[in-house]
């Protein structure tokens, strides 16, 4: 005889293989964009250190530098979760794919959140949704520093083109530390929304200069890699990154990585599946990136 146990562990495979079909995987513009890690920790808190000044000629003894803290903030990770319900009279009287479906629109559905969270903090880069260490958001006109530092931009309204992608670069190039020192910005990535793939892969991958009549060389080819997304909500906002900087300061905190779960039922006319996940996630600077919010 088959019992109601031996139901739920004949679904439990089927519905692990098309929960794993849903996920897919996990977007790959998580490892380009963040340092992932490890955690333990609720809250995650972060320190600001102020620069060490330009090596000194050694006259006898060795100079040491004074570093002064600067700013201090802390992320608090989240945790998520969605389940669903299977009962048994739709296993006896499936007609629609149920069984397999459901789990697998729940792979999706842990699949969206991590997305969403992915590019978060570009999607929101012109609010507060979102604050680096200095408490503005991502992409501000007005960056402060408490140690000694000059206010900085790094926020822009200009529109898609070559000419807006090279006045970015040099903008980039001058970014300062919190100590008024020069910051090794190396700006080679644009990450743009599917609506400006166009513009932006003529840009860069053109032989001729853009948007002219000229036959000059186009000085913008081959220098950025390109990443669009129909996760970036905006259509005319893009921003320019330094990839090696945007790893450095952007931190993914792992504390439970996504679990599929099967949930027991007392009276075991439904079999129940949920996903669980915990984590934070945080632009720790913002001297990666310059952002254009485009009206």
């Amino acid at each position: 005889m088959i019992t109601t146990g031996d139901w739920q562990a004949a679904l439990e495979p089927i519905s692990h293989k098309n929960h794993d079909i849903g996920f897919d995987k996990v977007p790959a513009e998580k490892e380009m964009f963040y340092t992932v890690r490890k955690s333990s920790k609720l809250t995650e808190t972060y320190l600001e250190l102020g620069d060490i000044a330009p090596m000194s000629a050694l006259r006898g003894s060795v100079n040491y530098s004074d570093v002064s803290q600067g700013y201090q903030f802390t992320v608090t990770a989240t945790e998520y979760a969605q389940g669903v319900k299977i009962q048994r009279r739709f296993v006896e009287t499936d007609q629609l794919d149920v069984v397999e479906d459901l789990p697998k629109k729940l792979g999706m559905s842990a699949h969206d959140r991590i997305a969403t969270d992915i590019f978060f903090p570009f999607n929101n880069a012109f609010n507060t949704s979102i604050t680096t260490l200095d408490g503005l958001q991502l992409c501000s006109a007005a960056h402060t520093s408490n140690n000694g530092g000059s206010n900085q931009s790094n926020r822009g309204t200009s529109a898609a083109g070559a000419v807006a992608v090279e006045a970015t670069r040099i903008s980039m190039k001058k970014f300062l530390s919190n100590t008024n020192r020069r910051v090794n910005v190396n700006p080679d990535t644009i990450v743009a929304p599917e609506e400006l793939h166009e513009i932006f892969y003529e840009v860069i991958s053109s032989s001729g200069k853009v948007e002219t009549s000229n036959n000059n060389a186009n000085f913008q080819k081959g220098k950025y890699k390109l990443i669009t997304s129909p996760w970036l909500s905006d259509t005319n906002n893009w921003f320019m990154v330094d990839s090696r900087l945007m790893k450095l300061y952007m931190t993914w905190n792992d504390i439970v990585k996504l679990e599929f779960n099967q949930a027991k039922d007392f009276d075991g006319f439904a079999a129940k599946y949920n996903d669980y996940m915990f984590y934070s996630y945080i632009p720790r600077d913002w001297r990666f990136a310059f952002g254009h919010q485009v009206s």
